[in-house]
This record gives C-alpha cells, sequence and structure tokens, in this order.
C-alpha cells in the first residue's frame, strides 16, 4: 500500500538536499525575465532534483517568507539604477503620477488631507465676539 502525502507532512519533512533547497528560494526570489534557468524543469534538471520536490517544498511553511526575504534583498541592491532610471524619465516627460510617486517616496507626502481638531472652539471674528458680549452681559444704564 503507497502512503498519500498530506500537506502536513510535506511541510514538517526534513530537507534530504539543503543547498538545492536554498539555491530554490535564491531562483524563486529572482524576477522570470532575470533568471538564467527559465522553468522550475530547468531548474530541477541543473540541480538533479524532481520537479514533484520543489512543488513540496513550495509548501513548506517558510518557503514563501524566505523566497520574500530574498526578494526584498534583491531589490534593495536595484534601488539606485531604478532611482537613477526614474529620475531620468521624471524630467525627460514627466507625469502627475511620477511627481507624485517622487514626493510620496522623497518627502514623505500623503495626498489624504488631514484635519486634527483639539476640540477648542475661538470666535475669530471682531464682530461676533462683541456681539456675544453683548448678548451675554445685561445692559446697565
Amino acid at each position: 500500500m503507497v502512503k498519500k502525502k498530506t500537506a502536513k507532512s510535506v511541510k514538517n519533512k526534513a530537507l534530504s538536499k539543503p543547498d538545492v533547497y536554498k539555491e530554490f528560494i535564491l531562483w524563486m526570489s529572482i524576477p522570470g525575465p532575470l533568471r538564467n534557468l527559465k522553468t522550475q524543469g530547468e531548474f530541477a534538471r541543473k540541480f538533479t532534483v524532481r520537479q514533484a520536490t520543489l512543488s513540496d517544498w513550495k509548501q513548506k511553511n517558510d518557503f514563501w517568507e524566505a523566497v520574500e526575504g530574498e526578494r526584498n534583498r534583491w531589490g534593495k541592491e536595484k534601488t539606485s539604477n531604478v532611482l537613477a532610471s526614474f529620475y531620468q524619465r521624471v524630467m525627460k516627460k514627466g507625469r502627475a503620477t511620477d511627481y507624485k510617486l517622487w514626493f510620496q517616496y522623497f518627502l514623505g507626502w500623503n495626498e489624504k488631507a488631514k484635519a486634527e481638531h483639539t476640540g477648542e472652539l475661538k470666535i475669530i471674528h471682531e464682530y461676533a465676539d462683541e456681539k456675544l458680549r453683548k448678548d451675554r452681559i445685561p445692559a446697565t444704564e
């Protein structure tokens, strides 16, 4: 009798090839068009691992969190180049959305109007202030 894999057994199974698992995480973190190995099948052949194993690894509890961490690290290293390209675009043919993004990123600008109220009310018109005083204070003539 063949034992059927369950999601729980895949998630808790010990890794037989931890170095290949780490490489797979790195490979998954790189955007598809920038990968040397374009498909999961190519990756499996190069590292002599079954595609089913790679699919199992994707089900592990920590897999996608590790991929996201590597993707963030990869992106941070590219940020200066992206900003240079963005700057050139803004200077050549900037659109409102480009300027908005620039202000949000570099100046912390937020398009939402923010109004704060302390609860205190002040009368700022002199006439209104004078009229209120006359209404409250009875004439003593």
